[in-house]
């Protein structure tokens, strides 16, 4: 008898909640959102900083993302997040102004979190999102129980209740002692626990085995923090050499391409010396970034415009520019065109229906390409040959295009 396990994802995704990092305000550099995924996970907190930041320059993610979980997680012995917070459902430290503040800055930075304008379909900071979240399931996925000694930091501490002196009623009295207990001796003051009561007082044991000595932690490697650093600087020379070098190709997945050989080549040697574990950490979004990016195809020139769209040529000189549109329908209306020479003309749109209405008496030869949807195109040379010919070339990556004649 055999059996074969598959992975729940639903539940899963229900236990990377349910054992979410908490926020670490002893361990913090800000909120304490990094520190909370280091314990948890059993990562260098350094490490998570380095991913939000490289997040944050490219396209916004990095904020978007920790202001979101300095929202939702709460903080090491609050009862409830700052979000359920506001909206009643417990208490956390810090006032509701600094949540509300988070909800004002989540919803600035969500309408740019595709950066530099792109959308959230091909925006980078989509991609290194859906990245940084990869990697989280990843991390849940190795380690699914958290580590020994979380319970403790992440209890929520006890309320404490106020007597009449200011004095806690939880510091002075023990189960079963208090004036109403039938048994047990009474509780001494709280002035003085000691001299006056002697059946309160707390001796050691005699021969009590004193703890054992802590043994020496294993010295830490910098081959991680020595490669992350030549992966920034890598990526802020190719970036500086994009911008001011006005090298056109080198975007953002070429950049990212760059860092992840950087952090590729610190694996290596790690794997030879047994250090730099770390730096899958980096490795699996900055991977997954790089995949992502690479299978959106942009067309050269970059894509344009969202929605539908009419567009009228009636002059050869508009046919030198051709049209990239991202999302949304779009119509190419061509019938009061007269060709004074050979030309040729490309339309791309990355999402929806394509129609282009040809000019009469015109010859046109058309080329229509979609990877997923349907063409309706003339085939071959149509119309009058004796005059200019227009090469035409039409393509869309999800939906239909129709060409009439």
């Amino acid at each position: 008898m055999s059996s074969t396990s598959t992975h729940d994802v639903p539940s899963e995704l229900r236990s990377l909640w349910r054992t979410r990092p908490v926020r670490t305000p002893d361990d913090a550099k800000i909120a304490g959102v990094c520190g909370g995924f280091g314990r948890r996970y059993g990562v260098d907190p350094v490490l998570f900083r380095i991913a939000f930041v490289i997040a944050a320059l490219w396209g916004g993610a990095g904020v978007f993302l920790y202001a979101l979980l300095w929202l939702l997680l709460r903080s090491a012995g609050d009862e409830v997040s700052k979000g359920e917070a506001l909206i009643g459902k417990g208490r956390a430290s810090g006032s509701r102004i600094t949540a509300a503040v988070l909800v004002v800055v989540v919803m600035l930075s969500a309408p740019t979190f595709g950066g530099s304008g792109e959308s959230l379909v091909v925006g980078a900071g989509f991609l290194m999102g859906v990245a940084m979240l990869a990697g989280w399931y990843g991390l849940h996925r190795r380690n699914p129980v958290p580590p020994t000694g979380w319970s403790e930091v992440s209890a929520v501490r006890p309320r404490s209740t106020r007597t009449g002196t200011g004095r806690t009623a939880e510091a002075s009295q023990e189960p079963g002692s208090g004036p109403g207990a039938p048994y047990g001796p009474p509780v001494p003051p709280s002035w003085d626990p000691l001299g006056a009561a002697p059946f309160a007082w707390d001796l050691p044991d005699p021969g009590t085995t004193p703890p054992p000595a802590p043994q020496p932690s294993r010295p830490r490697s910098r081959l991680t923090k020595v490669t992350l650093g030549l992966a920034l600087i890598a990526v802020a020379v190719a970036a500086g050499t994009a911008t001011l070098g006005g090298v056109v190709w080198l975007d953002a997945t070429r950049i990212a391409a760059i860092a992840l050989a950087v952090v590729a080549g610190g694996l290596l040697v790690g794997a030879v010396t047994r250090r730099g574990h770390g730096l899958l950490v980096v490795a699996g979004p900055l991977a997954g970034f790089v995949l992502l990016a690479s299978l959106v195809q942009v067309p050269e020139g970059g894509w344009e415009g969202t929605g539908e769209q009419l567009i009228e040529i009636t002059d050869p000189t508009q046919l030198d520019a051709p049209i990239n549109h991202q999302v949304g329908s779009i119509t190419v209306d061509m019938r009061e065109l007269e060709l004074d020479r050979d030309r040729s003309y490309s339309i791309a749109n990355n999402v929806g229906e394509v129609q282009v209405l040809l000019p009469d008496g015109v010859a046109v030869e058309t080329n229509c390409t979609t990877d997923i949807g349907s063409t309706d195109c003339p085939t071959g040379l149509s119309g009058d040959a004796s005059g200019p010919v227009l090469t035409l070339s039409v393509y869309t990556g999800v939906g239909s295009i129709v060409v009439t004649p």
